[in-house]
């Protein structure tokens, strides 16, 4: 890098056209007018410096090439790919960066155990990674620090937590020793390339990076398929971790505003496992359990949301987890996922008969016994674990879509993991007293089911929970911290210093699922409604996590709609009308009723089951299920209610 003067306050895409920028905000008015996105500009730091130019960068590769080490069969494309790749190797390795970046191998991918783990505690491990990484940066950044470098910093110090002693828990940790491998596997390197350099993209006035971390997203999926079709290498450590890097890729970019991609890397994990096998001596390794286990609870989540079962070929809880309340949450996570898909096939059986009946009656007891068994996880936690109220807000809030307060109770947590997983069951018991009042609905048929005792419980306990997540809300975006360290997220990130005062963009993934049940619940108020989805549409927006835009553009709201959508497929069980014929046939009334045809669309269910939490999911198909809703009841009229 090179002090240039006095540089170009244009917006990147002026510049890269050589033309004069307006620099107006937010965009500048050349872009608007040739219909471009004008994709921001550079901050103050950037305009300091700039790139060395290419003939520098012709030079140094020059100097590289002439090195003394042998070159080896694979030398030309490793070198080729290293040169222009953007997570250099000697980022982890400084010490051997040249000599590493020339033999690295194509096959030498982690084993399948990561035995490597096992000379070392894995604080020790993770410092070591960590220590290694600061280095580099102290080393070779001489005036700046490079793009690459930034990045790859920028993921670790906001996504990546590393685990301390006492409660504190890690979230993608495990990569990190991998990564620090002599020959690490070339799909984790892309991966992780990819994904650190759209969690810097996502920032403000970044989005020029974003393109070239879609290119490393299509490089690391191209390394990957063609690691997988090694059976060696399938079922490697490094292969799980590099689909699960490539899932939070998904959930952090703004191109792919569906939940496909997310759901699809997600899927690839389950068949890595699948292909390796759930046995336990499979998993011998301290960092092949972690792995299993994270894999477990992304899975669970995504089946949740999908309303879909768990694969039931692989033994989710054969990998025990050391903290059994860790262990305990991911088994009533897996039982939340199946009563989510049961519910789905169960409530929209059309006919009463005595089978189906009993059929819902079973659903309703599992969902109340599944209630009680997230209850009673929260009664058997440890000390540590207690919520404190540190504030009361009385006054009213002039703008609740951007407060980061809501009027009422303000909580504290002993640290982020720990409110990530009581919103979590909150969430979860939301969608169980969802599913028993879709079952009171069935049962009761054209009875209005909020008449009902079951209702009444479900309101009382249903606006507890919606409040109680209100009031986590400030803990995770830092409201007051400055004067209450109790209001400070706790967290220890991989990189930077734990007393940086600004919000982790990790916590806008954990918290932007519970922000969603809570805001499509019926039970929510209109304030709460409108300040949950004012701090979901922050996450996407400010916090660059694209999979909360695609939350916030979901308005529906359960269990309301779905009972809507249910009663109207039910089939009645008894008729008066005009158009029905009553006979006597040997002393028995039959009943006939002539029903006028159904419109084309209801041939098979006005709405197909795979709308809302069905078989494609609730994110899929939320959009097209609201259309059909609002068609059906424009154009008929509902029956059985």
């Amino acid at each position: 890098m090179v002090n240039t003067g006095k540089p170009s306050r244009g917006c990147y895409m002026c510049r890269a056209r050589r033309i004069k920028c307006d620099e107006g905000k937010p965009g500048c008015m050349r872009c608007q007018k040739s219909k471009r996105v004008c994709p921001g500009y550079r901050d103050a730091f950037e305009l300091k410096l700039r790139d060395e130019s290419k003939s520098t960068k012709k030079k140094h590769n020059r100097r590289l090439n002439q090195t003394q080490y042998p070159v080896l069969h694979n030398v030309v494309n490793q070198a080729e790919i290293y040169q222009d790749s953007f997570l250099d190797p000697a980022l982890f390795y400084p010490t051997a960066a040249s000599s590493s970046r020339i033999s690295h191998s194509r096959n030498s991918s982690s084993s399948s155990n990561s035995s490597q783990d096992s000379s070392r505690s894995p604080e020790e491990d993770v410092s070591s990674v960590v220590s290694s990484f600061t280095h580099h940066l102290t080393i070779r950044g001489h005036m700046t620090t490079p793009l690459n470098q930034q990045a790859a910093c920028f993921f670790l110090a906001n996504f990546v937590l590393v685990p301390k002693a006492g409660t504190m828990r890690g979230y993608f940790d495990f990569a990190l020793p991998l990564l620090k491998q002599r020959d690490p596997s070339q799909g984790l390197l892309l991966a992780f390339s990819a994904v650190s350099l759209a969690a810097l993209g996502t920032r403000p006035n970044s989005k020029a990076l974003l393109p070239k971390a879609d290119l490393w997203y299509l490089n690391a999926l191209k390394e990957i398929n063609s690691a997988l079709r090694d059976p060696r290498l399938a079922s490697s450590d490094s292969i799980l971790v590099s689909v699960m890097l490539m899932a939070t890729f998904e959930q952090l970019t703004p191109s792919r505003l569906k939940i496909g991609g997310w759901t699809s890397h997600i899927d690839g994990a389950v068949a890595v496992i699948k292909s390796r096998g759930s046995e336990p001596h499979k998993w011998q390794s301290k960092i092949a359990r972690e792995i299993f286990i994270s894999v477990r609870a992304h899975m669970t989540i995504h089946c949740i949301a999908n309303s879909k079962a768990a694969d039931p070929t692989v033994d989710w809880m054969a990998i025990e987890a050391d903290d059994p309340v860790v262990q305990n949450f991911a088994a009533a996570n897996l039982k939340m996922a199946a009563l989510r898909a049961d519910t789905e096939k169960t409530t929209t059986l059309k006919v009463h008969s005595a089978e189906n009946t009993e059929i819902v009656k079973k659903l309703l007891q599992r969902a109340q016994a599944l209630d009680q068994e997230y209850l009673d996880w929260i009664k058997a936690l440890p000390a540590g674990w207690e919520i404190k109220t540190v504030a009361w807000v009385d006054s009213a809030v002039q703008n609740l879509s951007t407060s980061l307060v809501h009027p009422g109770r303000v909580d504290a947590y002993g640290e982020l993991w720990m409110a990530y997983k009581y919103n979590i069951v909150r969430s979860c018991r939301l969608f169980i007293y969802s599913t028993i009042l879709r079952c009171v609905a069935w049962l009761g048929n054209s009875q209005d089911y909020r008449l009902t005792p079951e209702y009444t419980t479900a309101a009382r306990i249903c606006r507890q929970l919606v409040e109680d997540i209100v009031a986590s809300v400030p803990y995770f975006f830092g409201w007051n911290s400055e004067n209450d360290v109790t209001m400070k997220a706790k967290a220890n990130f991989a990189c930077g210093s734990s007393d940086d005062p600004n919000v982790k963009p990790l916590t806008g993934i954990f918290v932007m699922w519970p922000l969603f049940a809570a805001a499509a619940s019926d039970f929510a108020s209109p304030s709460q409604r409108i300040f949950l989805r004012g701090r979901l549409k922050h996450v996407a927006e400010t916090m660059g996590i694209a999979q909360a835009l695609i939350l916030f553009e979901i308005q529906l709201l359960h269990p309301s709609l779905y009972i809507t959508r249910e009663r109207a497929n039910l089939i009645p069980t008894a008729c008066q009308s005009d158009d029905t014929t009553v006979a006597i046939t040997e002393g028995k009334a039959t009943a006939t009723a002539t029903l006028a045809p159904a419109p084309p669309q209801q041939q098979s269910g006005w709405i197909p089951r795979s709308f809302g939490f069905g078989e494609n999911g609730f994110f899929q198909n939320a959009v097209a299920m609201k259309q059909h809703v609002q068609q059906y009841l424009e154009g008929y009229e509902l029956t059985g209610f």
